[in-house]
């Protein structure tokens, strides 16, 4: 990252040890898998040809960088919560959710990226869930871990598109819409699915979220909020914005469509916007080959 701005001489202190830590913490705590959000963060791979290909330093202090603010440069957070993210991303494996994975239709219809040169850089890129649609589909909830491994496989082509050099330019905006939910309650599945997915951002990707939208909002909508609430932090609740009339939503991403969101953008619906072929990071698709070469052995 071209410029990291530091707070305090400890600040920076923190940033520098965690850094150096890193190659180390990969070899001893995390079982060598030294992937996060596509980019190589080892640069003492006993594959020299392998560090001259795929790792970049300024993209790696970025992302720890990022990391430290998470956890508010204490050193010892830092480092715990980057070995549980690390040894998550080996086991579940969100680079397969994002890239190789087939998911229900149903599912891909309601999530969509997009991004615009915004009126704050930092609001480029959004991720929109048609809520309204999938709710309807209760089905889709049963089996939870089809539905985590859509949703995570989105939040990581999303971050594809996120630059981790540019401070301005490493934060994801959320779109939640409600629209055509005329009967809602919170069943079961659902529940389950949105407590673990929330988990999951909470836990194994933080301090990438800018703003989350709730739009078109039901009379109802508290039950949803309710559950959200109990399953989120104080910090990501202040990013949180909840709006009754979607067209309104073009106050905050003035960019978006016009209809029905009240953006300046009339050439396009947010379907044409949709990025549908985010490919992976060089890296990314070196860590995708490895594995299932190893699958196959």
């Amino acid at each position: 990252m071209d410029t990291l701005k530091f707070n305090t001489d400890v600040e920076k202190s923190v940033f520098e040890e965690v850094f150096k830590d890193i190659p180390e913490l990969i070899k001893t705590k995390c079982g060598g898998y030294d992937e996060l959000y596509g980019y190589k963060l080892n640069p003492e791979d006993e594959d020299k040809a392998n560090v001259e290909k795929y790792y970049r330093e300024d993209v790696a202090k970025g992302i720890v960088y990022k990391l430290c603010k998470a956890y508010k440069f204490e050193r010892s957070e830092i480092i715990s919560n980057f070995i549980s993210i690390m040894r998550w991303r080996a086991d579940f494996n969100p680079l397969s959710a994002a890239f190789l994975e087939s998911h229900d239709k149903e599912l891909q219809e309601v999530g969509i990226l997009t991004s615009y040169p915004a009126e704050s850089a930092n609001k480029k890129i959004v991720t929109w869930n048609l809520y309204g649609q999938l709710v309807k589909k209760k089905h889709l909830f049963e089996d939870v871990e089809k539905f985590l491994r859509y949703r995570i496989g989105l939040m990581e082509r999303g971050l594809r598109l996120l630059d981790f050099n540019d401070e301005s330019n490493c934060y994801m905006t959320q779109v939640h819409d409600y629209k055509g939910v005329s009967v809602f309650k919170t069943d079961g599945a659902i529940k389950k699915c949105t407590k673990q997915v929330i988990h999951i951002f909470q836990k194994y990707y933080p301090e990438l979220l800018y703003a989350k939208y709730f739009v078109n909002v039901p009379s109802f909508f508290g039950l949803v909020y309710d559950v959200v609430k109990k399953f989120v932090d104080a910090e990501t609740m202040k990013k949180f914005v909840v709006l009754s009339d979607g067209a309104k939503l073009g106050r905050y991403l003035k960019s978006c469509p016009k209809t029905p969101y009240g953006g300046s953008g009339e050439k396009k619906t947010l379907q044409q916007e949709n990025f549908t072929d985010v490919r992976p990071t060089e890296y990314g698709q070196f860590i995708l080959e490895r594995s299932s070469n190893q699958d196959i052995d």
